[in-house]
């Protein structure tokens, strides 16, 4: 998300589960960094990429030319702000503070960006509404074990690291796995299905197994995507980011840290092709 992508340091590992994890992924950080030198996929300007396809077929403006933030970004800006700052709070504090409270600290002032003043106005009830729900349903969820931290890995087998921002991870009692949640302002199903396979990948390469469960919060629609990995979630998901590794291009041929427009549409082109192709889906998905 634009603007948002510095690492929050709100961590509290908790239990043997965590500190294996983070064992875990430090080794294979260290092993990996030096031997390693491929390409990173970083998931926020995946997302921005395949949410907008129509703006990267025309050459990118100058930074003095660049449009006004759309509204999106700028309620996702504020809604991951909230939720940050909510969830580093402790348990007994939460419960006393409502979230609409919290997201007016950042919520914009102005109406630049919305189609129009009840737009505004919409979108902010809607907001609070949806994240008052998502905030009850986590009532039994004591303390985030990740809390917006951005986070990179190699995976040796693809030749390329996966930089991910982890808007939320649990350790839910009883679990021996990693809940994941994202919070998304509007819901795209291209970003829903990438942000899903790169967990998977990530998780494994980092962490040594899958996540438990993926929750994705589609706030506008008042929508949640509950996604469970099953035995052929990652052989999907490895698929999946090969086809977007060879639709980059390669680190030498970049001008800059962005794709080009090219580079762009063929992603788009490649994963269409990918989706044709392929086999039925095997998802579990829970609406």
């Amino acid at each position: 998300m634009p603007g948002f992508w510095q690492t929050f340091c709100c961590c509290r590992c908790a239990g043997v589960l965590i500190e294996m994890l983070q064992r875990d992924f430090h080794a294979s950080m260290t092993a990996g960094s030096s031997e390693l030198h491929g390409r990173l996929l970083e998931d926020y300007k995946l997302e921005e990429m395949l949410r907008s396809p129509h703006r990267f077929i025309r050459p990118e403006p100058s930074a003095a030319q660049r449009p006004v933030l759309e509204w999106r970004h700028r309620v996702q800006y504020a809604v991951s702000h909230a939720i940050n700052h909510f969830y580093s709070m402790d348990l007994d504090v939460r419960k006393e503070i409502p979230i609409q409270y919290v997201l007016e600290k950042w919520w914009p002032r102005k109406t630049d960006g919305f189609d129009s003043v009840l737009h505004y106005w919409d979108v902010k009830h809607k907001m609070i509404d949806e994240l008052s729900l998502a905030i009850a349903a986590n009532d039994d969820l004591k303390r985030p074990v990740i809390l917006f931290e951005q986070w990179k890995t190699e995976v040796p087998s693809l030749q390329m690291a996966l930089s991910i921002i982890f808007q939320a991870a649990w350790q839910p009692e009883g679990w021996d796995k990693l809940l994941i949640q994202k919070y998304m302002v509007v819901h795209d199903a291209n970003v829903v299905e990438a942000f899903q396979h790169m967990v998977n990948v990530f998780c494994w390469e980092a962490f040594g197994r899958l996540p438990g469960m993926i929750e994705i919060y589609c706030l506008m629609e008042g929508r949640k995507i509950r996604y469970i990995p099953g035995r052929q979630s990652l052989q999907r998901s490895m698929d999946y980011i090969r086809l977007i590794r060879d639709s980059m291009p390669e680190a030498e041929k970049q001008v800059s840290e962005h794709f080009t427009a090219k580079d762009k549409i063929r992603v788009h082109e490649e994963v269409d092709r990918w989706r044709s192709e392929g086999a039925k889906h095997q998802k579990t998905w829970l609406m």
